[in-house]
């Protein structure tokens, strides 16, 4: 049985890329920050116990609390999701909020595996994101498609002259990360490969642990409950022209660490265009809420600048081309069942 460490265990993706390996016959070693939060997870998922271990890791940062966990476990492989987020309020210093704990908490990561992760260690991949990639602005967007050798225009000095801009601090948190997970690689040449995906808008039901159920959303179900709650008479104008669904976000993380095409590469993954428009048709399908007011159309939908994704290499090696997708009705469905859940819930 593969063992597994997987990062921030308590988040959205790491939820389900838990449940994805367990069924894949991994045993797991999730880390969150708190212990309260091993106990909020296995009160949601009982059936994780017997293939699931929290351990608290309170500063991902912390390059000394990895190395300990490597010393005393022989894992196979590393899931890391643990990172900075941007809807998250009070975080709009650049350094102390998204530089440092980019940066600093994929390097102390790889150090460790690198000093104290072999011989049985074999992988890591990244949950990286698009924003290393692009902000979404139309200006980006036009210019031409989004590659993986495409990097976010925005240096660390112009992200700290924005100051108070969080979103573009995060776009250049993330570039820096990646960078220097990359830097490591060249430069250490370590044992185990490394691969880095750059999803875009991640939709899907959230099965992690919530505080204040609907209240607690997090950006990306949040976003799909504007939809269904009466927030908006029309549709709003949409953030990022493209998604995936977490569920085939996590089986892509769980087939890359033993695939040896993706290994040590930085891969665009899903790619699908979507509007908001698009996200309220496909809930208006959605039976669960029959009998609710979405969201007028607006015309938002003609006025995007689409996102040409070049995720042609990861979709196909990972998950046999576009049908290997679930369908955009499919994770709204999904969405909104799981949602209205939770509403009634309190």
């Amino acid at each position: 049985m593969p063992s597994t460490l997987l990062t921030g265990a308590n988040s959205f993706v790491a939820a389900h890329i838990i449940n994805a390996l367990i069924e894949a016959g991994h045993h797991v070693t999730g880390t969150v920050r708190r212990a309260s939060s091993a106990d909020e997870i296995f009160a949601l998922h009982p059936e994780w116990k017997d293939h699931l271990d929290i351990v608290v890791v309170d500063d991902f940062t912390n390059q000394t609390r990895w190395e300990d966990l490597f010393k005393t476990n022989q894992f196979d492989h590393v899931a890391h999701v643990a990172a900075p987020l941007v809807d998250i309020p009070g975080t709009t210093d650049y350094d102390t909020h998204f530089y440092h704990p980019n940066v600093e908490g994929n390097l102390s990561l790889l150090r460790a595996a690198h000093n104290f992760g072999s011989p049985s260690l074999k992988s890591i991949v990244v949950t990286g994101s698009i924003n290393a990639a692009t902000t979404g602005s139309p200006d980006e967007l036009s210019a031409g498609p989004i590659t993986s050798t495409t990097w976010v225009p925005i240096s660390q000095d112009e992200a700290r002259a924005l100051k108070s801009n969080a979103y573009m601090s995060y776009c250049s948190g993330k570039k820096e990360g990646e960078h220097a997970i990359w830097n490591f690689v060249e430069q250490q040449k370590p044992t185990f490969s490394v691969t880095v995906f750059l999803p875009a808008l991640i939709f899907g039901p959230p099965i992690e642990p919530l505080h204040g159920g609907v209240k607690g959303l997090h950006y990306s179900a949040g976003v799909i409950y504007s939809l269904i709650n009466g927030t908006y008479d029309k549709i709003p104008d949409t953030t990022f022209p493209s998604y995936i669904d977490v569920r085939d976000l996590a089986t892509a993380h769980v087939r890359a660490l033993t695939e040896e095409r993706v290994k040590n590469k930085r891969l665009l993954i899903g790619g699908r265009k979507s509007t908001y428009t698009d996200l309220v048709r496909g809930l208006g399908k959605a039976e669960v809420l029959k009998g609710r007011k979405l969201p007028e159309e607006s015309g938002e939908d003609l006025r995007v600048t689409l996102a040409r994704i070049e995720a042609d290499e990861a979709n196909t090696i990972l998950m046999g081309g576009e049908g290997g997708f679930r369908s955009l009705e499919v994770t709204m469905r999904d969405t909104a069942e799981r949602l209205v859940e939770l509403e009634r819930e309190g």
